[in-house]
């Protein structure tokens, strides 16, 4: 179990660029670009599903996944195991708070799935001497 810190969190729901890796059952990898997103709580994270393909297949096969966040300043990584949903109440809240951002931006475009992940390992990704340090 790992804690994520209110830096991380800030980080996560924050950051311009993330992108959720994922591997195939045989290990081939995968990069998504992350868009909509948010913190649940210490230890979960939610990433919604917009556009995934090989990202929802990766998923079907191995629920292990990280998601590496940055800016010019910082930059973390977490590992985590993913637990995707399309149904039932705790995705149908998410789905109208993502649907409604779509809708304010003027793009047309709706949730159809996201995933919950558990934050397993949390690591420094900034350049420096703390870089990969486990930090969580």
């Amino acid at each position: 179990m790992a804690i994520m810190s209110d830096e991380v969190k800030e980080l996560f729901e924050s950051a311009a660029s993330m992108v959720l890796c994922t591997a195939s059952g045989e290990g081939a990898p995968n990069g998504a670009a992350v868009g909509m997103r948010s913190v649940i709580d210490d230890e979960t994270v939610y990433i919604s599903d917009q556009f995934f393909r090989k990202t929802l297949a990766n998923l079907q096969q191995n629920q292990q996944v990280a998601v590496a966040f940055w800016t010019d300043q910082h930059a973390f990584q977490i590992h985590g195991t993913a637990r995707y949903v399309n149904d039932g109440p705790e995705f149908a809240a998410l789905k109208e708070q993502v649907d409604a951002k779509f809708a304010a931006m003027g793009v047309p475009i709706r949730a159809k799935g996201g995933c919950f992940i558990h934050v397993d390992a949390v690591f420094q990704m900034a350049s420096g001497p703390e870089a990969g340090k486990q930090l969580a």
